[in-house]
């Protein structure tokens, strides 16, 4: 029996939250047992408090932190520490968290649940500190390929370093169906840097009975920003739905042709509502920002999905246009989608490769 304490987030709505609940509750190998320590800073939000107030509670967490891991690697005999991230300031967290491994001879792993590693390694200070920060764990995952030849071309992380995508649960009789391609849906916080505002202006420069769904919940000064650039199409071809639960956002997305998600946001990652939408047999049109290129692309190159311009709505507006016009090409990409979500990114395919890493440890 392996005992892995999982320090990560389990509270909230963000990809990381969502990821450990799942994982908590569903990777279930005999030979693993999961000891699950919340990391969330308690008290602030990142988007509104000052970088000031964020490191002062930060660091008092980060004390409570440490207290609580050093007595679960203690009472619980710890054979594994298997800590999330997402960069930035919470770098230092991980760095101490490493320490504390070497000094209890536990192995190590650090996830990286963010899209901006190649950047921050490129900043001076923060790319120097991330590599030493690195160096000390004994197995770095991440979620995209661009980040794992980016960190291997570094030599003493050449050998640690492993591409462990997110998962979902994908059915095996998903009948790609023709499609008219005129119902488009944009799902998710409702954040300029989700390309949101490119999509409206895009969706009313189309002449077509092609309507847009915006599903998540966003604040005033967005939502009328949203309404000033649908002008008077609000409510004809662009509708604002407001927040779903999970569940109703997937019986929603059923009912669509198309996922929009053309984002240029800076700490994209693996955008599992992607991975929902292919799963389902829907098209995806997106960026290639962090994982979503692999996502989109097959190993021989083939698409699985449609790849605009971060920022251009001419883009977005002409790869619409090719969909209406190559409906059978579509569906072709549609179904190469769903084809490789079930093929790479079922759940019990990528908890194999978790277990597979986890057992390299003692190799």
């Amino acid at each position: 029996m392996r005992n892995i304490l999982l320090l990560t987030l389990l509270t909230g709505n963000g990809g990381i939250a969502s990821w450990s609940r799942k994982f908590v509750k569903t990777f279930c190998y005999v030979n693993y047992h999961i000891f699950p320590v919340d990391r969330v800073v308690k008290g602030r939000k990142f988007e509104e408090n000052s970088l000031k107030s964020r490191l002062v509670a930060g660091y008092f967490e980060l004390k409570k932190i440490r207290k609580e891991v050093k007595k679960t690697i203690v009472n619980e005999n710890i054979d594994i520490l298997h800590t999330t991230t997402s960069g930035s300031i919470g770098t230092f967290r991980d760095y101490v968290i490493a320490k504390i491994c070497k000094k209890y001879h536990i192995k190590s792993i650090m996830h990286c649940h963010y899209g901006c590693i190649s950047e921050d390694l490129e900043r001076p200070a923060v790319g120097w500190f991330l590599k030493k920060t690195m160096c000390l764990y004994d197995q770095i995952w991440v979620l995209d390929r661009r980040s794992e030849k980016k960190l291997k071309s570094y030599s003493p992380l050449a050998n640690k370093v492993f591409l462990t995508p997110n998962s979902i649960q994908a059915l095996s009789d998903v009948v790609i169906y023709p499609s008219e391609y005129k119902k488009i849906a944009f799902i998710g916080n409702l954040i300029p840097s989700k390309g949101l505002m490119e999509l409206v202006e895009a969706i009313c420069e189309i002449d077509e009975k092609v309507c847009l769904y915006i599903v998540g919940d966003g604040d005033e000064e967005v939502i009328s920003k949203i309404k000033s650039l649908a002008g008077q199409n609000i409510g004809k071809r662009i509708f604002l739905k407001g927040r779903l639960s999970n569940e109703d956002a997937i019986r929603f997305m059923q009912s669509v042709d198309i996922l929009a998600l053309p984002t240029y946001y800076p700490w994209e990652a693996f955008p599992i509502s992607i991975l929902e939408a292919m799963s389902l047999g829907k098209l995806v049109l997106s960026t290639n920002r962090a994982a979503i290129g692999d996502m989109l692309t097959n190993s021989d190159g083939q698409r699985c999905g449609l790849i605009v311009r971060e920022k251009s709505v001419d883009d977005i507006v002409e790869k619409i246009k090719w969909v209406l016009n190559h409906k059978k090409e579509a569906d072709q990409i549609r179904r190469l989608g769903y084809e490789k979500v079930y093929r790479e990114y079922r759940t019990d395919v990528v908890y194999t490769l978790y277990k597979n890493l986890y057992e390299k440890l003692f190799d």
